[in-house]
Formats: C-alpha cells, sequence, structure tokens
C-alpha cells in the first residue's frame, strides 16, 4: 500500500469522551456527513485514519467502520486504547483485550493496522508496561493487530534526564513499529533522550503520526483576539492569540488571508521534518477534507518552507516571552 502523507483524525466525528468516565459530548457533525466525509478522504486517496476508543465512546470507530467496510484493503486505520471503564487500569491485560476485541467489533474488521498506548500512561511505577507489551507482541505475532504504537508525552513534564531515561525504557520493553507525537509551529521540538524524535525515527526507520498539526487550528488564522471573540479568548489567552495573529503577517503577505492556505503551510511544515511523517488532520465538512487535500499537492519550496519555519520561530520566542508555555498552545 502506498501510504498518503494526509491522514484524517476522526477525533471531530466522534465527540469526547473520558477515560474512566461513562458520558461523551457528541460532534456537532451529523453522522451521515461524517461517514460521507469519509468516503471522500478515500476517493482522495487518504490511506490512514486515526481513531480511538474514547472518541465519542466507541461512536468514532463506529462511524469509521461502516464508512470504510467496502475500503478496508485499501486503507491503514491506526487506534488508541484508552477507555479504563471499571478495570483497574486501562492496561491491566484482560482489559486491554477486550478494549481490542470491541474495537474490533465497532471497527467491523478482523485487524488493526496500529495500536497506540499512551507512553505516560503505564500506571504508579510502569507498573503495567510490561504486561501491555507482551500483551501486544502476542497480538502482533497474531496478526491481529499489524503494528505496535507508541503515543510520546509532551509538555513540561516529558523533559529532563529522569524523563529522557524513562522513556527509553518504555520504548525498549514496547518496541514500537510506529510513533505518534504531538507537533506544530508552535509547539517545543519533540525528543527522545535529548535526540529529535524525527531523527530518532529515522535511525529506527519507523514513521511518526504527527497529532494537532494546526495547533487546534491557531495556526490558520481564524481566531482573534478581539473582546467579541469571547469563546476564543477564554480557551487561549488574549495575549496568546495576539501573538499568534500578529506573528502570521509574514505569511498573510505571502500567501493570503484564507484560513484553508495557512493551514496548508502548517500540514506542509510537519511533512518535511521526516519524509516518513504522516499528518493527521480533522475535519468539519467535507468542504474542509476535500481543501486539505487539494491544497496539500499545491507546489511549496525551500523558499516557502524557510519563511514558514522562520515565521513559526519567532512566534514561539514571542509566545515564550509572554509566559506562555508553547506546549499550552500548541
Amino acid at each position: 500500500m502506498t501510504v498518503h502523507p494526509l491522514g484524517v483524525g476522526c477525533r471531530p466525528i466522534g465527540g469526547q469522551g473520558t477515560g474512566t468516565g461513562s458520558s461523551a459530548q457528541r460532534s456537532e457533525l451529523q453522522d451521515d456527513d461524517a461517514r460521507d466525509g469519509l468516503k471522500l478522504a478515500v476517493k482522495r486517496g487518504a490511506t490512514v485514519f486515526d481513531t480511538a476508543d474514547i472518541y465519542g465512546l466507541g461512536h468514532s470507530q463506529r462511524l469509521l467502520g461502516q464508512a470504510l467496510a467496502h475500503d478496508r484493503d485499501q486503507v491503514c486505520i491506526t487506534t488508541r486504547v484508552a477507555h479504563r471503564g471499571t478495570a483497574v487500569h486501562a492496561y491491566a491485560p484482560p482489559h486491554l483485550r477486550h478494549q481490542l476485541e470491541q474495537t474490533l467489533e465497532d471497527l467491523q474488521t478482523g485487524y488493526l493496522d496500529v495500536v497506540l498506548l499512551d507512553a505516560d500512561s503505564f500506571g504508579p511505577g510502569d507498573c503495567f508496561l510490561n504486561d501491555a507489551a507482551i500483551t501486544l507482541h502476542d497480538l502482533r505475532t497474531r496478526r491481529l493487530i499489524r503494528a505496535v504504537g507508541l503515543s510520546m508525552p509532551c509538555g513540561p513534564g516529558a523533559s529532563g534526564p529522569a524523563a529522557g531515561a524513562r522513556l527509553v525504557r518504555v520504548l525498549e520493553a514496547m518496541e514500537p513499529d510506529v510513533l505518534a507525537a504531538r507537533y506544530n509551529g508552535l509547539s517545543a521540538e519533540p525528543s527522545i533522550a535529548g535526540e529529535n524524535l524525527f531523527e530518532y525515527a529515522k535511525r529506527k526507520q519507523i514513521p511518526v503520526l504527527v497529532c494537532e498539526p494546526l495547533a487546534r487550528g491557531l495556526l490558520t488564522g481564524k481566531y482573534s483576539a478581539s473582546p467579541v471573540d469571547t469563546h476564543s479568548v477564554q480557551r487561549f489567552g488574549t495575549e496568546q492569540l495576539a501573538a499568534v495573529h500578529d506573528g502570521l503577517e509574514p505569511l498573510r503577505r505571502r500567501f493570503g488571508n484564507d484560513p484553508a492556505g495557512l493551514a496548508r503551510l502548517a500540514l506542509r511544515f510537519c511533512l518535511a521534518q521526516y519524509d516518513q511523517a504522516i499528518v493527521l488532520a480533522g475535519f468539519s465538512t467535507s468542504d474542509q477534507l476535500e481543501t486539505n487535500y487539494t491544497l496539500i499537492d499545491e507546489p511549496f519550496t525551500d523558499e516557502d518552507l524557510d519563511l514558514v519555519d522562520d515565521t513559526y520561530r519567532r512566534m514561539r520566542t514571542r509566545l515564550s516571552a509572554i509566559g506562555a508555555a508553547s506546549g499550552s498552545v500548541s
């Protein structure tokens, strides 16, 4: 299978759920529209679809399974397992197997291409790490899952010698075939024990799923620091919004004001980090999805990348100067 570098993030089509609770906030995207959008993505060349059991408490997976039922052999489904339910821990072996069986049923498939576990969620002292690794390796051997994935930690607690040494131990135990990381133009450079994550992946020759490439929409320029836009101000903060809005001006002058065009720059920036990067972008309408796949193929020169890289670097510096940790807006 030839993998398209732009994948589809399926969180928006399922709504929010929690790993321990039983409630879920459904997406505003209607189910029929979600299915139509997913089918359109396949027609536009999408090959990677990322979901999770907590997205709508299985609703995202069920919609994805329905939409891809006739195209299963043409796509790669990656799924995260995080819903604990009544189990002692989400990664306790019996529960982990149960959740994977439920995921197979919800997705209407006999196998999973990639199962992702969170590198920071193996319990106190990583007490569930070895058992989780054994469980997934066994399922991989039996071909019920084709690849083991590990979602990298982010934020202030993910750096430092102790965190780096721990992460190395987790990687050694899990032996992942795929990594996933939250990364965009506003985020700190992801690393593994001091080594750039993309350089690590290149050395190991494993792909990286890039999550939140648009920094929750900030890099599209659609949010304003205006007092009228109270929702955005409450979500991100006035100073941070102003820093991002002003910081994007060099890109607006070069490429225009259209949020879709600015989104293309953010996606291409992420893809430029590594030739095996797969950038996951969600969608709220089929038109948005169509636009993403149309614009991603437009020419993008080294000069364009240099300007985008420099612009994002200046924005990160300004955000840091006003006391906004890059992870808080990424």
